[in-house]
């Protein structure tokens, strides 16, 4: 029996790295069709993003079945718990690869202008949050996490920059308009693609310490997490 619930588990966290490393691919896919104005690139996203959903039922019945028949306690409950939340997160990060991609066919269609050096850095950031709040997840690496949160703030700045860049060069050149609107929906799905590797942070500093810092609930009570597991073990 002990033998099964470790197995169980193992595949478990296999199955969601398999899945972060599709959504990850995808992103970055994404990114690359928006660079190479490659809408073939972008179409061949709405097939990946198939395989990425079907991944997050497959680790939702994995968890419920799980919960059935391991009936886990503490630190294992929590992880099972935060996977079906993880798997959400990251099904959510394949559909604004999408998102991304529908961006990146319609500006093939439009002549291209002055590269925007904001975007790519921002893409890139982006991604790292994505890997690093995966790694913190698979670790337990709590300090790695509560940094990922603060990172956060540096892609928002990027966003409010493009944005502030974008409605300028709009007022001066309205012929750049249909391709600032694209650009501006490309930082908006980057900056909630952060906003959710932000939220796996938060689910790797839940299981790995039974605090949780969601809402600033961390700085509303010193007390450690109230939800299911939440005994330290």
């Amino acid at each position: 029996m002990e033998r099964h619930f470790h197995h169980d588990l193992h595949t478990l966290e296999d199955r969601l790295s398999e899945m972060a490393g599709r959504a990850e691919t995808a992103l970055i896919k994404s990114m690359e069709a928006v660079k190479t104005r490659d809408s073939s690139l972008a179409r061949q996203l709405f097939q990946e993003d198939q395989a990425i959903d079907k991944l997050e039922l497959e680790i939702e019945d994995r968890c419920l079945s799980f919960l059935g028949l391991q009936q886990p306690v503490a630190r294992d409950l929590r992880l099972v718990v935060a996977s079906i939340r993880i798997s959400n997160y990251l099904e959510r990060i394949g559909d604004h690869a999408v998102n991304i991609a529908q961006s990146a066919i319609k500006l093939s269609g439009i002549p291209a202008g002055k590269p925007l050096e904001d975007l790519p850095r921002m893409a890139e950031r982006t991604v790292a949050m994505l890997r690093d709040s995966v790694s913190a997840w698979l670790s337990g690496n709590a300090a790695l996490a509560r940094e990922i949160c603060e990172r956060d703030q540096e892609i928002d700045a990027y966003k409010a920059q493009i944005y502030a860049t974008l409605t300028s060069a709009m007022l001066h050149e309205p012929e750049i308009v249909p391709r600032a609107l694209e650009q501006v929906l490309v930082s908006r799905n980057l900056e909630r693609v952060a906003d959710l590797a932000t939220n796996i942070a938060e689910e790797a500093i839940f299981v790995t310490e039974a605090r949780v810092i969601k809402h600033h609930a961390e700085e509303q009570s010193s007390g450690p997490a109230t939800r299911p597991g939440s005994s330290a073990r």
